[in-house]
């Protein structure tokens, strides 16, 4: 058994920093790819930069109108408070005087009918 420990110390010894040299060599490896990756990233983004420009540059040119139309829509929004204000109110002085037209025809009915009772 001990024969069979020292055999693969010896081994180990032997293997340890083969194994650690490919270790190293792979990590530069994926260092370098990583390296190349954040470098066409980078690339893509300075890319991109115009574009995003010209988009801030639309953006800009649309948000005029879009102006206008918020300007719009909370002036017919006013409008249609006011109407539907207005609307209710006349429908309210129309209910009154109708009412009040009604008390007069019947203030005037009972009084004919009352005439009519004196007269007989």
């Amino acid at each position: 058994m001990d024969a069979l420990l020292l055999a693969l110390q010896n081994v180990s010894e032997q293997l340890l920093p083969i194994l650690g040299a490919a270790a190293l060599i792979f990590l530069c490896i994926l260092l370098k790819k990583i390296t190349a990756l954040i470098e066409a990233v980078t690339e893509t983004v300075k890319n991109l930069d115009p574009t995003l420009k010209k988009v801030d540059e639309s953006i800009a040119k649309v948000q005029a109108p879009l102006d206008t139309v918020v300007k719009y829509s909370h002036s017919l929004d006013k409008v249609h408070d006011k109407t539907t204000e207005a609307l209710t109110k006349a429908a309210a002085v129309a209910n009154d005087s109708l009412d009040g037209l009604k008390e007069r025809l019947q203030n005037n009915n009972e009084e004919s009918e009352q005439e009519d009772e004196d007269n007989e």
